[in-house]
């Protein structure tokens, strides 16, 4: 079986840069991603999730992708140049493996 090198990066950022960070990933070459609702947590600033009655207002979201070292290097640099901007979002790049290596550009 051979498994192929990728990254995986997450992206917890409020809701309302979705559209932002998706289209940095389509812009980056990314070839798909995955979104979780709902995220909740306390951190530096604070309790931050979902307070109900306020629909996606106010609410985290994460987006997942698993790309190739190149593409994710793109990515990375156009989060840090939003993250310079003011806006908070927190990044975690592991290496991952992954067996469907034209899956993942």
């Amino acid at each position: 079986m051979k498994l192929f090198p990728k990254k995986r990066i997450s992206i917890i950022v409020e809701s309302t840069y979705k559209e932002n960070i998706i289209k940095l990933l389509e812009k980056s070459g990314a070839s798909g991603f995955t979104l979780y609702k709902g995220i909740y947590g306390k951190g530096r600033n604070g309790i931050k999730g979902d307070y109900g009655g306020l629909g996606d207002i106010g609410m985290n979201i994460e987006i997942v992708t698993i790309t190739s070292p190149e593409t994710a290097e793109k990515i990375l640099f156009g989060l840090q140049k939003r993250i310079d901007q003011g806006i908070i979002i927190i990044v975690h790049v592991i290496d991952v493996y992954v067996l469907r290596d034209d899956y993942f550009s």
